[in-house]
């Protein structure tokens, strides 16, 4: 069985399309749903590549970490593919 859409390979594009998706993420939601350590890094490289991503820094529980979301929403689906290379 073949599908229309790949599954994202590199850490840089699961977290693409996490975005794409319309959610933020931060660095707990990486660790425990993907498996993801270097968030930051991952984010950087998706930055440097154009993607809008904005960050909030929250405090929960007395940590203090960063959370990420698209700045602007993507309307165009030819925009930014979630599968393009990162």
């Amino acid at each position: 069985m073949t599908t229309s859409q790949q599954t994202p390979k590199t850490q840089a594009a699961i977290i693409k399309a996490h975005l794409m998706t319309g959610q933020s993420i931060d660095i707990w939601q990486s660790i425990h749903e993907y498996h993801i350590t270097a968030l930051s890094q991952r984010i950087g490289n998706l930055k440097r590549k154009g993607l809008p991503i904005k960050s909030v820094m929250v405090k929960e529980n007395g940590k203090r970490f960063a959370r990420y979301s698209l700045d602007t929403p993507i309307t165009n689906a030819n925009e930014v593919n979630a599968n393009d290379p990162v």
